[in-house]
Parts: C-alpha cells; sequence; structure tokens
C-alpha cells in the first residue's frame, strides 16, 4: 500500500499566497487595460455646421455637387445647401450672376480643365470675388485644379489605354508648372483682400498619387491607371470622381474624410484609400487652407 506525503502546510500557504497574487495581477493588468482602452477610444465627432455651396464650371466639376450631398450625407451634415451654376460666358453669369447677387453662400467652387490657362483668369475678371465679397464678407472661393487633358504636353494620348504609357513623374511636373502660376494669382488676389479667399484644391496632385499607387499594385481591384478615368480626355471615372469629391470636401470643410461610411461609386476598401490619400494631400498644401 502506497502512502501519501503528507503536504507541508508552509508550502501550501506560500502556493496560495502566490496563486493569489498572480490573479490580483491579472485583474489589475484586465482592470488597466480596459480603462487605457477606454482613454484611448475616440469619441465620435459632432459633423461640421453645413455650408452653402454654389459650384461653377464645366463637364470636369459637374458631378461634384452631387458626390458632395453624399458625402456630407454620410458625415452626418443635414444643413448643406449645394447648388450649380455652370454659366462660363466671359461676357455674362448667367444665373451665376443672381446668386452672388443675393449673396446667399459661404462658398463657390469653380472646375474646369483650364485651370492654368486664361480660363480662370477671364473668370474672375468678371469681379467675381469682389461681388461675392460684397454678397458675404467672409465666403471663400475655391478652384478645383484638377488632372492635366491628356497628362499635359509632351504626351501623346489618343486613347484611354495610352494613360497607362505616361511617365508619372512627367505627368506630376506638368501639374507643378501649373500650379505655380494659379499660386500667383492666388497671391496676389489674398493680399489684394487681406485674407485667403482664393483656395486651391490640388485634386491633380492626389490623383497622380492615385496613379502611382495602382502601378504598385497598392489599389485592390484595379490593375491599370486608365481605369481611373472614362475616355481618352479624360473626363473622370468613378475613382477618379469619388477622389476628387473627398478633397473638395476635405478643403472645404477642413475636416478629414476618413472613417466616413460612403455607399456607391467605388468599393469600401478603396473608398478608405481615397479618403486617406484626399485628407493627406489636401491637409498639407497651405493654399487649401488647412496647412499652417
Amino acid at each position: 500500500m502506497r502512502t501519501m506525503k503528507k503536504s507541508n502546510p508552509a508550502t501550501t500557504r506560500t502556493q496560495c499566497v502566490a496563486w493569489i497574487a498572480a490573479f490580483g495581477l491579472l485583474l489589475v493588468a484586465i482592470s488597466g487595460g480596459s480603462a487605457q482602452e477606454s482613454k484611448t477610444t475616440p469619441q465620435a465627432k459632432s459633423p461640421p455646421r453645413g455650408l452653402r455651396i454654389v459650384y461653377s464650371g464645366d463637364s470636369w466639376h459637374r458631378f461634384m455637387p452631387g458626390l458632395m450631398e453624399r458625402i456630407g450625407a454620410a458625415a452626418g451634415i443635414t444643413d448643406q445647401k449645394v447648388r450649380s451654376s455652370w454659366a462660363m460666358n466671359t461676357g455674362g453669369y448667367g444665373n451665376f450672376g443672381a446668386l452672388i447677387e443675393a449673396g446667399d453662400f459661404d462658398v463657390i467652387s469653380w472646375g474646369r480643365p483650364g485651370w492654368s490657362s486664361g480660363q480662370l483668369t477671364d473668370f474672375l475678371g468678371q469681379g467675381v470675388i469682389g461681388k461675392g465679397l460684397k454678397g458675404n464678407p467672409n465666403f471663400r472661393f475655391y478652384v478645383q485644379m484638377a488632372w492635366s487633358v491628356g497628362d499635359g504636353p509632351g504626351h501623346k494620348i489618343e486613347t484611354k489605354d495610352d494613360y497607362d504609357k505616361s511617365n508619372l513623374t512627367d505627368v506630376k511636373a506638368a501639374f507643378d508648372r501649373g500650379r505655380k502660376t494659379v499660386e500667383t494669382l492666388a497671391d496676389e488676389n489674398n493680399r489684394k483682400h487681406g485674407r485667403q479667399v482664393v483656395l486651391l484644391v490640388p485634386v491633380g496632385e492626389a490623383v497622380t498619387k492615385l496613379r502611382t499607387m495602382i502601378v504598385e499594385g497598392k489599389v485592390p481591384g484595379v490593375k491599370k491607371q486608365s481605369e481611373i478615368f472614362a475616355d481618352s480626355m479624360p473626363h473622370p471615372g468613378p475613382l477618379a470622381a469619388e477622389l476628387a469629391a473627398y478633397c473638395n470636401y476635405a478643403a472645404i470643410y477642413r475636416t478629414s474624410p476618413e472613417g466616413l461610411r460612403v455607399k456607391d461609386g467605388v468599393t469600401d476598401e478603396q473608398h478608405a484609400i481615397l479618403q486617406k490619400l484626399a485628407w493627406e494631400t489636401v491637409s498639407k498644401y497651405p493654399y487649401a487652407g488647412i496647412a499652417k
């Protein structure tokens, strides 16, 4: 018959104390971890105040009001007012003039593919800034600096697929040349009025970055640069349009679109990429009015 070894009371007490201490440390760790998690969990931010936005331009900008309404709804903005007037003749405003004279706006957003040429100068030459300030002393005028037509001079684009052959370093250089021209124009107007009334949205820069990411295989579901465009001009396809709209939202509301649950247009994963890219590009560009 096997004789059981008698336990040592001192050893048993030591083991109990050790187990209690270990259990106590576990509880502290769990409690501390929960407390830490609670402290670092971001609180839901209140949606920004809705703005009265008037859009003007052409086919490279006409998609913006609808997308801006959709993004605004996703952000919880209930008092945004979006309107558009596409009259572009330098000899007259059309109903755009009536909107300016009424002063019922906070923001004017203008976009044409010839933003770096005389088109913007001609448009501003109609007295848009002066009349805008008269109608609303706090208004802001945003120029959507889109991607270049045909990727700019020096590129031979005959079909949409030709965009896959473009050297993106050259594409960026073409955009930067146009940007410097418009930055000078913005500086002149802003000095005249004593504040940033003319602001610039670097949509073309963001689009070039997106194309670079596609070449590097970092955009799920997209294999070629040309997939972001709709034709050879190029008008925007869903990816370029959504990115432009996120840049537009980031600049006008001075708020990141990251995390917004926007449906349709592109996939959820692509939305997240575009939101981050838009904020990183716009928030770091002083002429957009966010960076200090």
